[in-house]
């Protein structure tokens, strides 16, 4: 059976709706085997999340993905976590590095971006980027995984600005994904990539390290969400 929360965007399954709380309950507990998460009409449902997964000690967040040129672009987290702490952004780079998995990505390239590449005491973004770094070379997201912070988006995504300012690392110019130390930064990129660079493809989907929820958007074509569906491995 698949769990339905919400109800303002046109899913093309059949599913029995739920609450967010009694959705996810049910599918920990092994009694259904999906769960859509539709965009809400507030922020309420992402303060509801991030409850859920204090009291399941799970963390929850938003990954989309574009399909831009024949590149795959991670964007995250775009929704549930407004502004999060330096713990829980580990957590949503572990998250983006599952799901990068997922994708047929075994060693993701991984930027935290920020404004400049230099790591500044007076930049809000610089320092828990560096800290994602330090974690990232230690093995802390998985032997494969690279992650560098602070980046600038110019360098994470272009080879020719990345040369342009002498920075020469494996994930510079060459990122599989962005990470925004707030919700804002992502959100605000995504859209702007749908709106204006016609991507060939969005997937929207929430993820708890270890399983897909997909989460349909109003801006997402029908296509785009049954290409979410079929990623989350969901019938119609």
């Amino acid at each position: 059976m698949i769990a339905i929360t919400g109800t303002h965007c046109r899913i093309p399954v059949k599913g029995r709706e739920m609450l967010m709380n009694e959705s996810f309950s049910e599918f920990y507990a092994g009694n259904i085997d999906d769960v859509i998460v539709n965009e809400p009409e507030s922020a309420a449902i992402y303060r509801e999340l991030r409850q859920i997964g204090k009291d399941m000690k799970k963390t929850f967040s938003h990954i989309a993905i574009l399909q831009l040129n024949n590149r795959s672009l991670l964007l995250t987290d775009s929704f549930v976590h407004p502004a999060p702490g330096i713990p829980t952004l580990s957590k949503i780079v572990a998250n983006a590095a599952f799901v990068a998995g997922k994708m047929g990505i075994d060693a993701p390239k991984i930027s935290v971006l920020s404004a400049v590449e230099v790591v500044s005491l007076q930049m809000e973004s610089a320092v828990p980027a560096a800290v994602m770094e330090a974690m990232g070379s230690r093995k802390q997201f998985g032997p494969g995984v690279r992650v560098e912070g602070p980046l600038s988006m110019d360098v994470s995504l272009s080879p020719e600005a990345a040369a342009e300012k002498h920075v020469n690392t494996p994930v510079a110019g060459k990122a599989d994904v962005l990470v925004g130390h707030r919700a804002t930064i992502p959100q605000g990129i995504f859209k702007t990539l749908k709106l204006f660079a016609k991507p060939q493809s969005l997937i929207s989907v929430l993820t708890d390290g270890k399983n897909l929820f997909p989460m349909p958007l109003k801006i997402m074509s029908p296509e785009d969400i049954r290409i979410t569906l079929n990623f989350c491995d969901i019938k119609e």
